[in-house]
């Protein structure tokens, strides 16, 4: 998890096919499939009608468009990567837990680093999602700080994916890795959302016209980095409660009451 999750992150799009490059064979044997998929073995398993078909891994049958195929390895890879970690997942087991020829896998995601972004960005979508359900409008104003507050809670039950996040943080400051570019769209977002959430509530009237929003949305970003190292390290760190009340601090030295109740 990452950090102020309320941003609104799309998913990866689909790349253009090509034809696979011919690295080698298909993991569970026989040849790939036109999206990498692992398909059956040839003359040899139909000689042999009683032999259990090719392994086809955890993830959902092979088949279906790019995008499908995408989302299948993305599936895999967050499953995976929270079970084991990062360094320790290999892309073979990817490709297999998600029913795909390491080809096909490479095809779509030729770095593992691409891969551990898209799995969190799909993390990103879902946080988005589960806010949403809270509330039969978007998020306004003081909202999007409760819903950071909301965020920071999930989170201290997700540890797999915080250690990735906060392990992907201290590789991307590098402007050469894989995942540096997502790493600052992301932080970005993050503040220019808390920020107008801010300018918001003091258009709303239920924030001081003064409030600094640009300054208090870093330091909210850089809360939640910093409490989710601390939380990693010593898990009697309670970073939902810590965050709650520097959220509640800033609310009240900047909030006004409002009409409205916002």
């Amino acid at each position: 998890m990452s950090t102020a999750d309320r941003v609104p992150l799309s998913p990866a799009d689909p790349v253009a096919e090509t034809p696979a490059d011919p690295v080698g064979p298909a993991l569970a044997g026989g040849p790939a499939a036109a999206d990498g998929s692992t398909v059956g073995g040839g003359p040899a398993d139909a000689a042999q009608p009683g032999a259990a078909g090719p392994r086809r891994g955890r993830g959902r049958p092979p088949g279906g468009g790019s995008r499908q195929t995408r989302e299948r390895i993305v599936e895999a890879a967050a499953e995976l990567f929270a079970e084991r970690g990062f360094h320790a997942t290999a892309m073979t087991s990817i490709a297999e837990a998600a029913g795909l020829s390491q080809t096909g896998l490479l095809h779509h995601f030729p770095a593992k680093e691409e891969l551990l972004a898209a799995v969190l960005e799909q993390r990103d979508l879902r946080d988005l999602q589960t806010l949403a359900a809270q509330r039969d409008h978007p998020p306004r104003g003081w909202e999007v700080w409760d819903d950071m507050v909301t965020l920071v809670a999930l989170n201290d039950g997700r540890q797999g994916l915080v250690r990735l996040f906060t392990s992907l943080a201290g590789e991307a400051v590098d402007p050469a890795h894989p995942g540096h570019d997502w790493l600052r769209a992301h932080h970005r977002s993050a503040v220019s959302s808390l920020a107008e959430a801010l300018h918001e509530a003091a258009r709303d009237g239920s924030a001081d016209e003064a409030v600094p929003a640009e300054q208090l949305a870093r330091q909210a970003v850089a809360l939640m980095d910093g409490l989710q190292v601390q939380w990693l390290m010593d898990p009697a760190v309670d970073m939902a409660a810590d965050f709650a009340a520097w959220v509640d601090t800033v609310r009240q030295r900047w909030g006004t009451s409002s009409p409205a109740g916002l």
